[in-house]
């Protein structure tokens, strides 16, 4: 096509046979953006607007009270930390003797996202009965999150025999830790003043019946901005060790012989900054 023939492709002529000028058009996308800007814009002046009158307050505090708290069935709004970002740690760990196991149940066994596995320690150990004991495992995070539920499953759930022959904690003491300062060499890591510290009791599905339930994901509400969790084990319960006797394994450490106690699985979940408002507990 020569230029003359481009020239008249590009300017049509008008019925007076002058060439007429095009209309200035605008592109689908650039409408489609101005629109949406323009009604995101609308939508959050509204929303503010709404928020700043004493309805817009009353029908927030509505909505705090109503909302369906989350639980380790239904996390609703929360998420859980990555099992990958997590480091587990503890003062003692402990192999089983229950004959074709002999595992060592170390912390990580926590966070593996296994169910048949759990980290162990001997029970009554070496500093059970002193004030600081060293009877606790830890978890720490890359960085901080609003923790505002912990899910634990108890005891050892590979099966009923591993349920059975070791025991699942009764009471434990969850706090928040300075995970800048190191752990003692003995005793448990120091809390810390930002958060206050929660007393879990935890349930045994082994009764006068028998085994009621294998294993059961059991909830503690916790509230608090930390990279650092420690579940300090403070006793376990009267009734579990009498369910147990005579089938309970028995380990060491050293000169020290006793049962074993711990858990399975450990789950944190925390609260996106926009929606830390709503309850959970």
């Amino acid at each position: 096509m020569d230029s003359e023939e481009s020239e008249n492709a590009k300017a049509p002529e008008d019925g007076n046979g002058t060439q007429a000028t095009p209309e200035p058009t605008t592109s689908p996308r650039r409408r489609t953006g101005c629109l949406s800007g323009i009604l995101t814009g609308l939508v959050s002046g509204v929303l503010v607007a709404f928020y700043l009158t004493p309805t817009g307050q009353a029908t927030l505090t509505a909505i705090r009270h109503h909302v369906t708290k989350p639980n380790c069935s239904n996390t609703q709004w929360l998420l859980q930390v990555p099992d990958s970002e997590i480091f587990a740690s503890s003062y003692y760990f402990q192999a089983d003797n229950i004959p074709g196991y002999g595992i060592l149940h170390v912390p990580d066994s926590t966070i593996d996202g296994d169910l048949r596995t759990a980290w162990l320690q001997l029970w009554p150990s070496p500093s059970t009965h002193r004030r600081d004991s060293s009877d606790y495992i830890e978890w720490t995070f890359p960085q901080k999150y609003h923790i505002r539920l912990i899910c634990i499953v108890d005891g050892w759930t590979e099966d009923s025999d591993t349920y059975v022959d070791t025991l699942p904690i009764g009471a434990a003491t969850i706090y928040a830790t300075d995970s800048a300062k190191p752990a003692p060499m003995t005793g448990s890591p120091a809390r810390s003043s930002q958060c206050p510290s929660l007393k879990q009791a935890f349930r045994d599905y082994l009764n006068k019946s028998g085994l009621e339930y294998s294993y059961d994901w059991q909830g503690a509400p916790f509230s608090c901005t930390t990279d650092d969790v420690v579940l300090h084990i403070d006793s376990v319960s009267k009734s579990s060790m009498a369910y147990r006797k005579g089938r309970l394994i028995s380990s060491q450490i050293g000169a020290d012989h006793g049962a074993l106690v711990g858990l399975s699985e450990v789950r944190f979940y925390y609260c996106p900054d926009v929606l830390c408002f709503l309850p959970t507990h």
